[in-house]
């Protein structure tokens, strides 16, 4: 049992004192890097390394797959299409054909791994969250809601399993893909490589400029919720007392207050995380109009042909439209750094 002593309720109320009433630090204090949540949660799956190794081959195969495709279709179109080579075409197509097959398999395999490792992760997470609770003295209930605690217990987790089970081995693949992209295009030309790729200088100066507002308005809105929720546990919670005295009205306009801070939150989440969409989308159009115009004008000079640059716009859009699910899955990150950073709170108290 833990003994209040005044010792022990002087440090109690030195801890509390550093945190308002939705369990966050003050602003005083440093949030923690992104980096080190990130360690802290890769410890919840260490056990699960073979699993991931697994997976990670399975993506690492899936992108070097999708990568052999737009080469084969530029040769095709070179060495058989334009010489009405029928045979050699048809060989290719069910060359193609047995690419995109091997490719589903490695994309079902670790689509199935990372869910299995996902909700074993979650189990573990809310385990140690609850848990961690059950340490904790009394004052800290005291100062921080129940249906802010609630909310972390089942929101915040749920974004980190969706981060892990989902988006995780999506980035590596992504990143995998544009790799792979990148070194096609400049092997095949390298020239032409340098104005292709010249836009995604852009797009990461973009992302490092915005990454802390995203994550600083995902953070607002999970905070929002969690009020939310502990407005609604209170409410229920004490519906008889409310009646008895005939104060519905002081409650429903404190959900009315809640639930419009919810939706501005919300609102300007909505708007951090969408931002990247057409952005990208802007860059990506911008790279294909390079990679038209340059390459017309190498075909008129005759040092490229049609099959190269029917490739090599496919590995243009094999290296731009991964960004734009880089964007979503860049958003999902950030939510889940932000669920993370109000998880460490109460595990690291």
């Amino acid at each position: 049992m833990y003994r209040l002593n005044s010792h022990n309720i002087a440090r109690m109320n030195y801890s509390l004192n550093k945190q308002n009433a939705n369990g966050q630090p003050s602003t005083v204090n440093r949030q923690p890097s992104t980096l080190v949540v990130l360690r802290k949660l890769m410890l919840l799956i260490r056990e699960e390394r073979k699993n991931g190794i697994i997976a990670l081959i399975a993506i690492l195969a899936n992108s070097g797959l999708n990568l052999f495709s737009p080469y084969i279709i530029g040769r095709t179109i070179d060495k058989y299409v334009l010489y009405k080579d029928y045979q050699g075409v048809l060989l290719n197509a069910g060359l193609l054909v047995c690419i995109a097959l091997l490719a589903f398999g490695t994309s079902y395999a670790q689509t199935r791994v990372m869910g299995g490792i996902g909700q074993r992760m979650l189990f573990k997470l809310r385990n140690t969250v609850f848990n961690k609770l059950q340490e904790l003295p009394l004052a800290f209930f005291n100062q921080n809601k129940t249906g802010d605690l609630i909310s972390r217990i089942n929101n915040d987790t749920e974004k980190i399993n969706l981060f892990f089970s989902q988006s995780l081995m999506q980035f590596i693949g992504t990143l995998a893909t544009m790799t792979g992209a990148g070194i096609f295009l400049l092997s095949i030309h390298f020239e032409l490589g340098l104005f292709t790729l010249l836009p995604a200088l852009l797009i990461l100066i973009f992302t490092r400029l915005s990454s802390s507002w995203i994550k600083k308005k995902n953070a607002t809105s999970l905070q929002r919720t969690g009020g939310l929720s502990a407005e609604i546990q209170e409410s229920l919670a004490n519906f008889k007392v409310i009646i008895a005295f005939n104060r519905r009205d002081y409650f429903r306009k404190r959900f009315e207050e809640a639930n419009e801070k919810n939706y501005m939150a919300a609102k300007q989440a909505g708007v951090a995380n969408n931002v990247f969409i057409p952005v990208y989308g802007f860059f990506a159009s911008m790279a294909q109009l390079i990679v038209l115009t340059v390459g017309i004008y190498f075909i008129a000079t005759g040092s490229f042909t049609i099959g190269l640059l029917v490739s090599y716009l496919a590995y243009a859009t094999n290296f731009y439209n991964p960004l734009r699910q880089l964007a979503a899955l860049w958003t999902n990150f950030q939510l889940a750094m932000a669920g993370a950073d109000r998880i460490s709170h109460i595990l690291n108290m």
